[in-house]
Parts: C-alpha cells; sequence; structure tokens
C-alpha cells in the first residue's frame, strides 16, 4: 500500500473512531478537550497556555479540528490553528498579524472555507482550509478610535451554505452590559434604522458596512 493510500486509510479510521465524542475548549488555561458524549473518557488533546481559545469546529471528514486564539485583546496577535483530530500535528494556519481578535468560527467543508468573526478587528473574515487566500468580508470600523465602541465588535457567526448566505452578531452597548445582540451595522446619518437588527451577507460577494 502506498504512503498516501495508507495515509487516508489512517484519517478515515481515526474519524470512524471520533464520530461520537465532543470536542471543547478551556479558555483560561488554553487547552483543547475532547470526551464521550456522556463525559466519560475527558481528556486534554491540546495545551498552548493563555492563548484564549474561543471558537472551534471539528471537520471528521478531513480528520482536523480548527480552533482560533483570542491573544491578546490589545494587541494585533491572534491565530487560528489546526491539529488531527487526536490533537497531534499542531498548525498555525492563520499567523499573528493576520486577525485580531478571531472570535467564533463556522466551517463550510463544502467550498473548504473557514468563517470567523475578528472582534477587535471589526471584521468578519474567512479563508481557505490551509489558511491562504485570508479575505475580509465585512469591515465595521476603522482605527483605535472604532476599536473603543464595542458595537463594532463582530463576535458570533453562523453559515448557510446551501442558502448562500452568512450571519454575525455584533455587540451593542445597553443596559444589559456584556450581552451579544444581532446589530445593523450603523447607518449614515439622516437614517432612521437604529435598532438592533440581524445581519447577513452573500458567501460570494465581500460586503462592507455602513458608518456614519
Amino acid at each position: 500500500m502506498s504512503s498516501s493510500k495508507a495515509s487516508k486509510s489512517e484519517t478515515a479510521e481515526l474519524a470512524a473512531k471520533t464520530v461520537a465524542r465532543l470536542y471543547f475548549l478551556d479558555l483560561s488555561a488554553g487547552r483543547i478537550l475532547t470526551s464521550n458524549p456522556d463525559g466519560s473518557d475527558l481528556k486534554t488533546i491540546v495545551n498552548e497556555g493563555r492563548k484564549l481559545p474561543d471558537g472551534i469546529v471539528v471537520d471528521v471528514a478531513r480528520g482536523h479540528i480548527y480552533w482560533t486564539n483570542m491573544g491578546n485583546p490589545k494587541a494585533n496577535d491572534g491565530t487560528i490553528d489546526r491539529a488531527d483530530l487526536d490533537g497531534t500535528n499542531v498548525t498555525n494556519i492563520v499567523p499573528s498579524g493576520a486577525t485580531w481578535t478571531p472570535k467564533q468560527l463556522q466551517l463550510d467543508a463544502k467550498n473548504r472555507k473557514l468563517y470567523w468573526s475578528d472582534r477587535e478587528g471589526m471584521r468578519v473574515m474567512r479563508a481557505n482550509l490551509d489558511g491562504s487566500n485570508i479575505e475580509t468580508l465585512v469591515e465595521t470600523g476603522h482605527g483605535d478610535a472604532d476599536r473603543l465602541d464595542a458595537r463594532n465588535w463582530c463576535v458570533g457567526i453562523a453559515v448557510d451554505v446551501n442558502g448562500g448566505k452568512f450571519y454575525w452578531t455584533q455587540k451593542e452597548m445597553t443596559t444589559r452590559r456584556g450581552t451579544h445582540f444581532p446589530r445593523k451595522p450603523r447607518s449614515p446619518k439622516g437614517s432612521n434604522s437604529g435598532k438592533p437588527q440581524g445581519h447577513r451577507s452573500s458567501l460570494r460577494q465581500p460586503a462592507r458596512a455602513n458608518r456614519s
């Protein structure tokens, strides 16, 4: 058997063994853990310290997990990493400086894309599964002054592959401090559309949010 066939066989075997497992993050300790659905066989598979992991997706078919590391929210040092399902072969695919504070992450397995919200970067972004072709799809602000306004922070994200849309949330400054609300980007002066609303955009065309 050739090495490529053996590698594919090993990946398929590993994927079959991990279908009925949970993968989750320990933000404060900087760990990735996995367990059976009932919580048994709990184990740490990646331990990188205080990089503040926040979003995770599992690509069972290709035998990979992907996760975001927020890093220092005051510095442009967020990253996205990949590993095999057992936590081996950890690889950085989106390097420090390419995304500011990557938060929630979504996998588009059909088109081999990763989508994520970049909080202090005030962006929604995507890249190929190997980290190439990094794109900014939505931008809600520019510069340090806008970065201090939490209403520009993109946090949650969802992808409707069949519908050709992606959706994201932005943080809203309200009396319920710290709660994430879907919010429409601030409209140009003179507009009366100020209520929190959901956001969506096409998977094909990058969008630019309007700002006052």
